[in-house]
């Protein structure tokens, strides 16, 4: 099946129905709707499952100009699958060191290998610093560094003591200008070298480098096994590269004047549940977009409240409780 030509983002920033199609919010408090455009409720705002309409829009409020954004009149009955995530917080790629001690005039070398460089759409614009998942505020420093693959930074340790050692490997990355802003560090003896940015992936190796020529490592050291990325679910990276990657599509902009400027939805403080509806496009008859037969999908990034039995709930089918875990209703 080709790519559909037709996904939308939407993100909402309270966990409650707008009162009407029209309904004007401030940015941080856009709204969710679905809209009965024909069925019993035909003209309002529903707060009951949506299989019981016949023809619906989804709609996010807007803060000003056009009070919504919306998606296409969608048949129900074209509606073939709707699936609800939690929020799950990213979990950092983390590598601890262990640190331990040497005779005089030895050394090892701790070698960092950059892996992967952050891919979300976040990190290719001005609001890069949205994939410093450590709360620094970091924009990835060596993004344009990554053409010719991996990239190695090496650290010499040489104290006969392992807490000289954890030292000096601590103050190597903080003081230095790039890599204390890729790495965060604590501990001691052990030394947990920490991510800043979602997906970066990175390798520690150490090589010993003693007086005697024989290649053993010292007593202590090691590198412990490392904590994989986790991309989670819901947060505000994803959120904002999902809802920034899919205005190339909005058609509101053209090649000859100034792009029309268009507020951003996610918001930095917040957590979203995210709801993936997928529905089949009636081409002749429906917006004409994609070709016959192809699935386009609405996301909606929800406000993660905790709360039970919001409208979302019994609209889109999730069974009365964000609570649940993961679900894919098929129709």
């Amino acid at each position: 099946m080709a790519p559909s030509n037709l996904s939308q983002v939407f993100v909402a920033n309270v966990a409650t129905n707008p009162a009407a199609f029209d309904t004007k919010t401030a940015a941080n408090a856009t709204a969710i709707g679905v809209y009965s455009v024909a069925g019993p409720n035909a003209g309002t705002v529903i707060s009951t499952a949506l299989t019981s309409e016949n023809t619906i829009q989804i709609f996010q409020t807007m803060p000003s100009g056009t009070a919504t954004i919306a998606s296409p009149l969608i048949d129900v009955k074209a509606i073939k699958r709707i699936n609800y995530k939690r929020q799950v917080n990213p979990t950092a790629h983390a590598v601890p060191v262990v640190c331990g001690t040497m005779a005089a005039g030895d050394s090892v070398m701790v070698r960092i290998a950059l892996r992967t460089a952050p891919t979300a759409y976040a990190n290719y614009y001005q609001d890069g610093t949205a994939l410093d998942i450590s709360g620094a505020g970091y924009e990835f420093p060596l993004l344009g560094n990554f053409a010719a693959g991996r990239m190695i930074f090496n650290v010499e340790l040489n104290s006969t003591t392992a807490a000289g050692n954890a030292t000096q490997l601590t103050n190597f990355i903080n003081n230095h200008p790039s890599l204390s802003k890729v790495f965060s560090v604590s501990g001691t003896p052990i030394v947990t070298i920490t991510a800043r940015h979602a997906g970066v992936v990175f390798d520690v190796t150490l090589q010993p480098i003693d007086g005697n020529g024989n290649n053993v490592l010292p007593s202590g050291f090691s590198v412990s096994n490392a904590t994989g990325f986790v991309a989670g679910v819901g947060n505000y990276y994803q959120a904002l590269s999902d809802e920034k990657s899919m205005r190339a599509k909005y058609g509101n902009f053209n090649r000859m004047y100034f792009p029309t400027t268009f507020p951003t939805f996610a918001q930095a403080a917040n957590t979203y549940d995210v709801l993936e509806i997928a529905y089949e496009h009636g081409h002749p008859a429906s917006t004409g977009i994609a070709r016959a037969g192809e699935l386009n999908t609405i996301k909606i990034y929800v406000l993660e409240t905790g709360l039970l039995n919001t409208p979302f709930d019994v609209v889109f089918g999730i069974g009365g409780s964000w609570g649940v875990a993961d679900l894919e209703l098929l129709y």
